[in-house]
């Protein structure tokens, strides 16, 4: 019995869908047998996170006649609203328990669900990112560290780069700033005044990140270098070390999404900033640097998950990119009475009745995200 964990084998587990092969202890002990139905998102967490293992030959011999078994079938669709939720809770423990033995395969698994998220659900997974709740700052940390992990998933592919390029980026943005994840949230969440410990923490987290990581037993190279290097700047006025010389690629692309997506997310002391503001800011302070200028390309006009008036004096939020970057399918929230809508309108900005004018700051209009939320996520549905 060739036993491995049950994380390098994730991309077969389908919520919905029994079980293609036996699951075992450590010990090979059976503990759930072949056709067992994973029912929920939350027992599939649960099944992650226990450390359990599959046996090798019996993924193969899965595989195999997985084709056969599911042709013609359709494979049942879990809720986007629910596979987000599930990367924020699994993400969550991880960088808690980072320390645990399973910590890095665990990370693997996430960098998984982000490129799922990324490369199936594109728009709506913009959406999840510009159009996040302001008011979680408790949990700031985590929700940026997705946040630049989403935004690196999308850059690297509009770049080009290779599928390991790509899988190393999104490992080191989930895991930047692993030594600062709780520290993140108490400022968001306070008003006062950063202290001088808190601003020497900050200045070391990338070197004491990758201490962390190396000692979990990290020993991707590119992964850690990338890390280390998140907060240099090749003018010398990054940090820690303040080195001025040409940095990793990957490094450069944290560096700009790390501060693109702060630049647009709220902190007690201060509103987000527009995020097409906030791309516009990062490429104008690069000095056009191609990493920068695919950022603007991708966010920089109306990504979904951005407020604007249309000319009929709608106010709307972008929910889908269109055939040009000015002309994006967004849905009604508020008529032009400004009166919130119960059900979202659908409009297609390329008609001249519905041109967008101007993006809205998104505190300034609220509408009922109880009921819409869901509704606006089924629209986005690719």
């Amino acid at each position: 019995m060739n036993l491995i964990p049950i994380g390098e084998a994730n991309v077969q587990i389908n919520c919905g869908s029994p079980l293609p092969w036996n699951v075992r202890d450590a010990e090979g002990k059976l503990l759930l047998a072949r056709g067992y139905l994973i029912q929920t998102m939350a027992m599939l967490q649960n099944l992650m996170r226990r450390g359990v293992f599959v046996d090798a030959d019996e993924i193969r011999a899965s595989q195999e006649v997985s084709a056969t078994l599911i042709k013609g079938m359709e494979r049942p669709v879990v809720p986007f609203a629910d596979q987000w939720h599930a990367l924020e809770s699994r993400l969550t423990e991880l960088l808690k328990n980072y320390r645990d033995p399973q910590f890095l395969s665990g990370i693997t698994e996430v960098e998984g669900m982000v490129a799922t998220a990324t490369e199936k659900h594109t728009d709506q997974t913009i959406y999840s990112v510009i159009h996040h709740n302001q008011e979680r700052f408790d949990a700031y940390g985590i929700t940026h560290s997705i946040h630049v992990a989403c935004v690196c998933s999308i850059l690297a592919k509009r770049l080009g780069w290779s599928k390991k390029q790509k899988t190393t980026v999104v490992n080191a943005a989930l895991t930047m700033n692993l030594s600062i994840i709780d520290l993140q949230g108490e400022l968001a969440r306070s008003g006062d005044p950063i202290t001088e410990q808190q601003r020497r923490r900050i200045r070391m987290h990338p070197a004491e990140s990758v201490r962390l990581l190396e000692n979990a037993g990290l020993k991707d190279a590119d992964w850690l270098l990338a890390i280390e290097q998140h907060h240099e700047s090749p003018d010398g006025k990054g940090y820690p070390y303040g080195l001025k010389q040409e940095f990793s690629e990957m490094s450069q692309m944290l560096r700009f999404a790390d501060v693109f997506t702060a630049k647009y997310s709220a902190r007690k002391s201060r509103a987000p900033m527009p995020a097409k503001q906030a791309a516009q800011s990062v490429y104008l302070a690069s000095d056009g640097h191609p990493i920068a200028s695919a950022l603007l390309k991708e966010f920089g006009v109306y990504p979904p998950g951005c407020f604007v008036v249309l000319e009929s004096g709608e106010m709307a939020v972008t929910i889908r990119r269109g055939k040009t970057a000015i002309a994006p399918l967004v849905a009604v929230v508020r008529d032009k009475s400004g009166m919130p809508v119960r059900d979202p309108l659908l409009r297609e900005t390329v008609l001249p009745q519905y041109a967008i004018l101007r993006t809205v700051p998104s505190q300034t209009l609220r509408f009922d995200t109880s009921i819409s939320m869901q509704r606006l996520y089924t629209l986005t549905a690719e």
